[in-house]
């Protein structure tokens, strides 16, 4: 999994379909800022995730759960996005069939932009062995991160604007 942000990001919760806590954050400062782990692909890929951040923070965990909210979120100020996603629809069978046939790691992306969260996947197999020269295979979704190698940009990233639906090229 990967999340990163397009602007400074307080607050970030994203919960999946059943409620649980998928990934939070205190503070995300673009572009670079951003986290690269697991979310235990063992689960599935979500249904869809909900996804909101805030101005402020106040880290409430007892109080959180005696109100039936997820543990380790964060809570207090005021909500500035919240946003309901789907992600499995999404993802195209062929994607999931290819790595069941030929490997590779499944990355989930998702990429906060102050119009609303973008998602995007790929999978992920050794140095060098797509066809732009990068290790990501089958990318697809909102977005894609430019292809960096040795400090250059070899191939610069893009997104799509959640509102406009314009292709925005990026370095990053």
């Amino acid at each position: 999994m990967r999340v990163d942000s397009l602007f400074i990001v307080h607050g970030l919760n994203i919960f999946d379909e059943h409620g649980w806590l998928f990934f939070a954050a205190a503070r995300m400062t673009p572009p670079r800022g951003n986290f690269i782990g697991s979310y235990g692909a063992e689960f599935g890929v979500p249904k869809l995730l909900r996804v909101e951040w805030r101005d402020r923070i106040e880290m409430e965990p007892d109080g959180a759960l005696k109100r039936g909210l997820p543990g380790d979120a964060f809570y207090g100020g005021t909500v500035l996005g919240d946003y309901t996603i789907p992600v499995a629809s999404r993802i195209p069978d062929a994607l999931l069939e290819e790595k069941r046939r030929n490997g590779g790691g499944f990355r989930l992306k998702i990429r906060i932009h102050p119009d609303g969260p973008l998602i995007g996947w790929d999978l992920e197999r050794g140095p060098g062995t797509a066809p732009d020269g990068s290790k990501f295979h089958h990318a697809g979704g909102d977005f894609q991160e430019a292809y960096i190698y040795n400090g250059k940009v070899l191939r610069k990233g893009w997104y799509i604007h959640p509102k406009t639906g314009e292709r925005i090229e990026t370095d990053y």
